[in-house]
């Protein structure tokens, strides 16, 4: 399997956006949008695994991975407009969507400005809902701590409470690549993010609209985006297909590459011979 790495300037100016592409070049096509605070180098088990059928793009978002920062001052509206610049270049054909956490975000509001560049979904350890007032409180902390302690403190915080307390114990590996990758980032990125994610809207009343085939995914042990929240986010998604990933915390795709890449593949399959 190849990979490459391409560079998509972006529609809003001076920003250039990093992409490590696998796979066929005219396979199907699968969007893999990262999560808060690391890079699209989080996708890299999916990019080893399933790139003999689909061809995968794993952007880095602004400001973090490889990607431009811009003038720091991002918007998910500017993460979307990302996305679009990525599509228009890439893959201008419908493609599947695949978000995690904060790609689910970008995702969601995405499907809401432009359906029709879309022929399926993976909402992943994501939720629809905007940040409430303690929500925003705590990325307003967390700005004020990337300021005065750095990206290094942050990340220890952050990677103790978003993983499983199993995969913390049994792999000490993954907890080093996961914090090497987001202290890679630097901070003014993160705070950037942080920004756009605290004053991103509420997608919820478009879910009903969703007309593409839809799978949900949520680890068990996911304690920012609980298994029953991604239920309900199913729920209210029309036809949609919802999957818990054991043992997995809020990083599912590589807390338990193994099942989330079968629950992946297969929908993906599902989607192809549709």
């Amino acid at each position: 399997m190849t990979r490459r790495l391409s560079s998509v300037p972006s529609s809003t100016r001076g920003v250039t956006l990093a992409v490590e592409a696998a796979g066929p070049r005219d396979a199907p096509t699968v969007v893999l949008l990262h999560g808060f605070p690391l890079s699209g180098a989080m996708w890299d088990p999916q990019l080893a695994s399933l790139g003999r059928d689909w061809r995968l793009l794993a952007p880095d978002a602004r400001g973090v991975g490889a990607s431009d920062l811009g003038d720091g001052q991002t918007t998910m509206e500017m993460l979307v407009e990302d996305l679009f610049s990525l599509l228009d270049a890439l893959a201008p054909g419908p493609v599947v969507g695949c978000g995690l956490s904060m790609g689910g975000y970008v995702l969601l509001r995405a499907l809401e400005r432009e359906p029709e560049r879309f022929r399926g979904v993976v909402l992943c350890d994501t939720r629809s809902e905007a940040d409430g007032d303690a929500e925003r409180l705590s990325r307003a902390d967390a700005i004020r701590r990337l300021r005065e302690q750095g990206v290094p403190a942050f990340t220890d915080r952050f990677l103790s409470s978003v993983l499983a307390p199993g995969t913390r114990e049994r792999d000490p590996a993954l907890v080093g690549r996961l914090r090497r990758m987001i202290c890679s980032n630097s901070p003014a990125g993160l705070r950037g993010l942080l920004l756009a994610m605290a004053m991103r809207t509420d997608t919820t009343p478009s879910l009903s609209r969703i007309a593409v085939p839809t799978l949900v995914l949520a680890g068990s042990e996911d304690a920012l985006t609980p298994p029953e929240g991604a239920r309900a986010l199913a729920a209210r998604i029309p036809g949609s297909r919802f999957e818990e990933i054991p043992g997995a915390g809020h990083l599912s795709n590589v807390e338990a590459p193994g099942a989330f890449d079968r629950a992946l593949s297969d929908f993906l399959a599902s989607c192809d011979a549709g």
